[in-house]
């Protein structure tokens, strides 16, 4: 399973650079769109549909950010919560986003033969559409994976926590977000679990 987990990990570090692009050739777009527009008194054609496209290959760099622990965690109100219940909740969630991630990853996927059927495409650019289901598909299937090497993760580091041999003792890039660490020193010193 460490295997996997580094196989994923490397998988989508390597995706994102492809939203990097995407995202650089969105902001070159509009900030083009905006010189014409209010310089030249002409607007480009077909900005909005690829600023559509370049937006949803953006989205490849979903899975690096669940990988990578790039998300916003709001621990207001769950820090107050035992460990144990906090991890276990932590379960339930990751198994909600893994069905969510992987239901509609396939359904986009299984949205291309449709796609070429009807020959879907953008209205003003006359670009075809399937691909954008292909890429938005492969994003979500991706954050699926994800989710797994995080949950993983998670549940590695709630049977050895930090001082015993475990994943993170053997790949420290993999430990987990601050305020657990908080969690396991107050439980080390007699706190509550």
């Amino acid at each position: 399973m460490k295997t996997v987990v580094k196989v994923i990990r490397l998988v989508t570090k390597y995706i994102q650079y492809v939203s990097y692009v995407s995202i650089s050739a969105l902001a070159l777009l509009t900030v083009v769109d905006v010189v014409r527009r209010f310089v030249f008194n002409r607007t480009l054609t077909g900005v909005t549909e690829y600023s559509q496209m370049l937006l949803i290959i953006s989205m490849t760099a979903m899975a690096y950010a669940l990988v990578e622990r790039r998300f916003i965690i709001v621990g207001e109100f769950v820090e107050k919560f035992p460990r144990k219940l906090n991890f276990v909740n932590e379960i339930i969630m990751d198994v909600i986003s893994f069905a969510f991630f992987l239901i509609v990853g396939i359904k986009l996927i299984g949205q291309i033969e449709s796609s070429i059927r009807f020959k879907e495409a953008y209205f003003m650019v006359k670009v075809v559409r399937w691909p954008f289901y292909g890429i938005l598909g492969i994003a979500f299937l991706a954050c699926a994976l994800a989710i797994i090497a995080y949950t993983y993760e998670r549940i590695d580091l709630f049977l050895h926590p930090p001082g015993e041999k475990g994943l993170l003792d053997e790949a420290p890039e993999l430990s987990i977000v601050a305020h657990m660490t908080d969690d396991f020193k107050s439980v080390e010193e007699g706190g509550d679990e």
